[in-house]
């Protein structure tokens, strides 16, 4: 198997595994492992081979965030009781959602303006680019997604095992795909939603032999990711009308090592707003002990970006190691404390972001997001653009 099919298996797999919180929410249940667990499911992230501005764990030794990712605050702070979201107006473009605690329903809606909103009994899946649009996710599986400038909504059926969302870098396009995987046919259903007239349609994509979509140009083309089972290992483009693959891009040519494989933490592919760079996690397992291998040993961890038009590796970022987390006998077994891990968040104008989240400082078996960073596609260097102050535990970025 190669290096780029590794990458995107557990991501294609699972359509659910696409939605980055989704995954770290259960990062944030996880209080309590047995030691029949595998100890590297619970590993500490340190910065390092990076230079710029960080945070110790939990929070501490705060600096001045550095100015340059606008629509994003200083600092993130929850607001005690804000109001619901009105059904009856709109509130404007949203900067970003957070879920305050480990309670799935307790997500909040922070405006463009900086006024805060509760949506209430909801899960917030997605927000579009341009912070106009807000998907949710109601208790029975249903999925509404809302116009924040008015009051236009549309609603995707419920009773559905899995599904994705995934919107085109300029807005006017959202793919979701719904899947029931208690049916004996794993049926998959791939809708398009033309965001500017409300107009939807299903594509018809053969998902037999296909595989998942983990992007959407602003063309309207589908960037398929493959499955476990498929016999194609790089990345293909469909067409979004007639479902016909119109472009391989074969592993061999995406300028991967060779020993480079998917991380298990850095969350899902991610189109940047150029609309033609495909950005993803990847580690390389570099020969212990050689100057390539990280200090301690471990593997190296790095965000790449790939153009979709030339089928090229163009950036490449270092991320920080791994770390053994630390660890207390509990009940005749072992309890591991909190990660301390970074998420690739979204990818902003100036770079992509990644949400820090980490362990307390007085009690590392309960977590919380601590910043979000930034990656300055010019230099590599992480920076902290906004401070999070707890009880925020998650982020959802619009893209």
């Amino acid at each position: 198997m190669t290096g780029l099919r590794d990458l995107l298996v557990e991501e294609a797999g699972d359509a659910r595994t696409y939605d980055v919180t989704d995954r770290a929410v259960r990062v944030v249940r996880r209080q309590r492992l047995t030691a029949r667990l595998v100890p590297a499911a619970a590993a500490l992230l340190v910065v390092a081979g990076l230079i710029g501005v960080g945070v110790r764990f939990g929070g501490g030794g705060e600096q001045d965030p550095v100015p340059v990712a606008a629509g994003l605050p200083a600092r993130l702070t929850p607001q005690a009781s804000p109001p619901m979201l009105p059904e009856d107006r709109g509130v404007g473009r949203a900067a970003l959602a957070y879920l305050s605690g480990d309670d799935e329903n307790g997500w909040v809606l922070v405006a463009a303006d900086g006024s805060q909103y509760r949506v209430n009994g909801l899960s917030v899946y997605g927000i579009s680019p341009d912070g106009r649009w807000l998907l949710v996710l109601r208790p029975d599986g249903s999925k509404v997604l809302r116009d924040l400038t008015g009051t236009g909504r549309h609603e995707f059926a419920a009773g559905d095992t899995s599904s994705t969302a995934r919107w085109s870098p300029d807005s006017r396009r959202l793919v979701v795909q719904i899947s029931n995987r208690a049916a004996a046919t794993d049926a998959v259903v791939t809708y398009m939603v033309d965001l500017a007239t409300g107009a939807r349609a299903t594509v018809p994509l053969d998902l037999a032999r296909h595989d998942r979509v983990c992007a959407v140009r602003n063309s309207g083309v589908l960037v398929l990711c493959p499955l476990p089972e498929s016999s194609f290992s790089g990345l293909r483009l469909a067409d979004s009308t007639t479902g016909q693959v119109i472009r391989d891009i074969p592993s061999t040519d995406l300028g991967l090592r060779p020993t480079e494989t998917a991380p298990a933490d850095l969350g899902t592919p991610i189109l940047g707003p150029d609309d033609h760079t495909l950005f993803m996690g990847v580690r390389d397992a570099a020969t212990p002990g050689s100057n390539a291998a990280p200090a301690g040993g471990g593997q190296n961890r790095f965000l790449v970006g790939f153009d979709l038009e030339t089928g090229r590796l163009t950036e490449r970022y270092p991320l920080p190691d791994r770390v053994p987390a630390a660890q207390r006998p509990l009940n005749g077994g072992v309890e591991y404390g909190q990660p301390d891990e970074r998420y690739l968040l979204g990818i902003h104008a100036d770079g992509p972001l990644l949400l820090h989240i980490a362990p307390s400082q007085s009690d590392p078996f309960t977590a919380g997001s601590v910043s979000i960073e930034l990656i300055a596609r010019d230099t590599g260097t992480l920076s902290t653009v906004t401070y999070v102050s707890r009880p925020i535990t998650l982020i959802r970025y619009p893209g």
